[in-house]
């Protein structure tokens, strides 16, 4: 088993935490991620609980497996930082923005102009 430093550790930690609270907010059991990202539900619990560290292979498909992407899962580790030794976002409102980026992503042209214009509406209301 390979040692960790104590950055890493941390790190693998907030990747377990952001994967099982994306994983839950999807109301999705460990099973159904497990099997579309092609490992089984006892691998995936270890990864979210902080024990394993996956590979940057099992972490893609783990996340692709949620309609996300590897980059994403790192701007939320990025966005947090330690506050006397408890884990706390910079800007709460960053992590929306992450799911907002997510969809606007997959919309097309029209459909994209027509978000930025209820956003505008909506700031001015």
């Amino acid at each position: 088993m390979a040692q960790w430093s104590v950055g890493s550790e941390n790190r693998a930690m907030h990747i377990g935490e952001i994967l099982k609270k994306r994983r839950e907010g999807r109301f999705e059991t460990l099973e159904d991620v497990a099997f579309r990202a092609g490992t089984d539900a006892s691998n995936l619990s270890r990864i979210e609980r902080g024990l394993q560290q996956p590979s940057i292979a099992l972490l893609e498909a783990l996340v692709g497996a949620m309609d996300s992407c590897v980059s994403e899962l790192y701007i939320e580790i990025e966005q947090r930082r330690q506050v006397r030794g408890v884990a706390e976002p910079r800007e709460p409102w960053n992590a929306d923005l992450t799911r907002l980026q997510r969809h606007f992503r997959v919309l097309k042209a029209e459909q994209r102009a027509l978000l930025i214009e209820i956003a505008k509406l909506l700031k001015k209301y």
